[in-house]
């Protein structure tokens, strides 16, 4: 069998499936997703380690600080820390136990933010066990330095050196050469595509192609269903998503069957567009339901928002001031014309405001916008280019590191936007949205927002409304922060941005 591998970028000839090993449904530890999986876990145990070591080398010096006791000032502290770092194992263990291992390592997304509740009850059940131990040995043996007061302390050191050993740690293999999963779809269409395009916006995901029987014109595949099991093996892949597909269902039920063990595999739901991460499975009777979770835009979740927004921006603004001169100042010397561009947008309920940014293009650019819609790079009422002619120098940095929207602060102070929000149209395009999409304008929109930490231009018009629909039809404070969690590096990574 000859196939396309996208590593090479050229044609390359396969042994047949009958000269492979049989795929069993038995677990396989030298398979791809085995081999993924040892490697998640096996940072995430680096990363969990390096992070509690720390906190319990910083935990006493924490105390001796805050403290009036004698027998807690530093000059003491040299003959402790040994005891200090041996209860690290009991708190890698409680993390296994709430499954901060082995459950990450199944997902694709491997975001902190989602584990930050299960990390919480571990460092409290770790604290319990450590007072337990320190209280046992004490007992038994004497005087032995574990305090109540150190493990309180290593325990608030590590709620945040933990998360951010595990962001670091994820960051810099998404980095690394082989980092990445390698994945592959089942289907062909558009939905396939929108797959496609949210996998190549996901910085720990190497999208390979598709695989489908019967494929949809256009759609450039690897083979077939009867080809997966060689495909897994070549190109070594780590997960098979299942989209729709004009193949009968049983049949590739059948063939997932037997990847059981071998490849992770992820479905789509037929009805995905009314999911949210806040959606559940419930089982009942052993056929398996999914909720679509309703949102809690309250007066009280409004009035928490909104305070929220106000506290975050100001500081913000303060903080980031400095920053605001230095690139007003470039800005102005670089390039004639203002340093902000102002140019209204729709905002809540479709009522225009002046949105706020860094100019990033030559002074007068919107009026020779019609001379380039032929370049035109996205769908829908949109207008976007890679390489737009009207970008200054400066401006590229800015758009390129988003940080050219960092004055749309003043907007959020202000009350036009939120924080986290749906992306706000001009108010030409706004118009040009109907239907079900419409529900976006209930909600302030935002800096951010669920579309931008998805892919940003990497997906199409389509399915941008579709996510401003889910953020404000399920929306959430803590949804919010998750958002808000993953934006950082959606702008570092520079995934989709124009």
């Amino acid at each position: 069998m000859t196939i396309l591998d996208p590593r090479l970028g050229r044609a390359v000839e396969l042994p047949h499936l009958d000269e492979w090993p049989a795929l069993d449904t038995g677990p396989d530890q030298h398979s791809p997703v085995a081999a993924i999986r040892r490697r998640a876990i096996r940072r995430l145990v680096a990363a969990d380690v390096a992070a509690l070591v720390v906190a319990a080398l910083a935990a006493p010096l924490v105390v001796a600080a805050v403290s009036d006791n004698p027998a807690s000032r530093a000059d003491r502290l040299g003959g402790v820390f040994l005891f200090d770092l041996a209860v690290v194992p009991v708190f890698v263990a409680a993390f296994a136990v709430y499954g901060l291992y082995r459950s990450a390592s199944r997902r694709i997304d491997t975001a902190v933010f989602g584990d930050l509740k299960d990390i919480v009850h571990a460092l409290v059940a770790g604290g319990f066990a450590t007072a337990a131990i320190g209280y046992g040995i004490q007992h038994a043996f004497g005087n032995v330095e574990l305090t109540v007061g150190k493990t309180v302390a290593m325990c608030g050191l590590a709620l945040v050196a933990v998360p951010a050993s595990r962001t670091a740690a994820v960051a810099m293999s998404g980095r690394r050469r082989g980092g990445a999963v390698p994945i592959v779809v089942v289907g062909t269409g558009v939905m396939a595509r929108t797959v496609a395009g949210h996998m190549r916006a996901h910085a720990n995901v190497r999208f390979l192609g598709y695989v489908d029987d019967n494929p949809l014109d256009g759609d450039q595949v690897l083979g077939g269903l009867d080809d997966l099991p060689e495909l897994c093996r070549a190109l070594g892949v780590g997960r098979v998503v299942v989209c729709f597909s004009r193949t009968h269902p049983e049949r590739t039920i059948a063939m997932l069957k037997g990847l059981a063990g071998q490849v992770a595999v992820s479905i789509v739901p037929r009805y995905y567009e009314l999911l949210t991460i806040r959606s559940s499975v419930e089982d009942v009777s052993g056929l398996p339901l999914i909720d679509v979770a309703p949102a809690s835009f309250s007066a009280g979740a409004r009035f928490a928002k909104r305070t929220f927004d106000l506290a975050a921006s100001s500081l913000a603004l303060l903080v980031l001031a400095p920053f605001f001169a230095v690139t007003a100042a470039l800005i102005a010397f670089t390039s004639p014309g203002p340093v902000f561009f102002r140019q209204e947008r729709s905002g809540r309920f479709g009522v225009p405001f002046s949105v706020l940014k860094f100019r990033t293009m030559v002074d007068g650019a919107e009026r020779v916008r019609d001379e380039l819609a032929h370049r035109n790079e996205v769908d829908g009422p949109l207008f976007k280019m890679r390489e737009d002619p009207r970008v200054t120098r400066i401006g590229r940095f800015l758009r390129r590191t988003s940080l050219d929207e960092l004055p749309q602060l003043i907007n959020v102070w202000r009350g036009d936007m939120s924080l986290v929000g749906p992306r706000p149209f001009v108010v030409a395009e706004a118009e040009a949205i109907d239907g079900w999409a419409r529900k976006r304008f209930e909600a302030r929109p935002g800096m951010t927002g669920l579309w931008q930490v998805s892919g940003r231009n990497e997906l199409s018009y389509l399915e941008m409304c579709r996510l401003d629909y889910l953020y404000v039809a399920s929306w959430s404070f803590w949804w919010d922060m998750r958002i808000l969690w993953k934006t950082p590096a959606t702008v570092l990574g520079g995934r989709g941005a124009s």
